[in-house]
């Protein structure tokens, strides 16, 4: 039973990693190469840019830790399936609120730099 558990969280979080991955590709591949890349935002205007790649890359990166250490945890051999159905639960909110966050970042970022006319 816990395994079916942890089987289905790992579906939420392929599919959240696979979404934050797809949009990060895209986006790397449309903006320039050494564009520093806004992060952080006040209103419309930027306050925080980053490197391309960590930028883009380091938020599914600290995703995957994340859900590398929850699966490691939904597997633990003294969890119950209460402890179970928790950790699928935790797995099941936050791969698609992770990718969600990761899909507004970037989308401000791209606008952004329209607006600056570096795209």
């Amino acid at each position: 039973m816990l395994s079916i558990l942890s089987f289905a969280g790992d579906a939420f979080q392929i599919l959240g990693l696979a979404l934050m991955s797809s949009l990060s590709l895209a986006a790397h591949r449309r903006i320039p190469a050494g564009t520093s890349t806004p992060v952080a935002f006040s209103g419309e205007r930027v306050l925080v840019r980053a490197p391309r790649l960590a930028a883009l890359w380091l938020f599914p990166a600290v995703v995957l830790v994340f859900g590398l250490w929850s699966k490691a945890e939904s597997l633990a051999p003294d969890l119950n399936t209460n402890g179970g159905i928790i950790w699928l639960c935790i797995r099941a909110t936050v791969a698609p609120l992770a990718a969600l966050a990761h899909m507004a970042q970037v989308r401000r970022a791209l606008t952004a730099l329209e607006r600056e006319g570096v795209l």
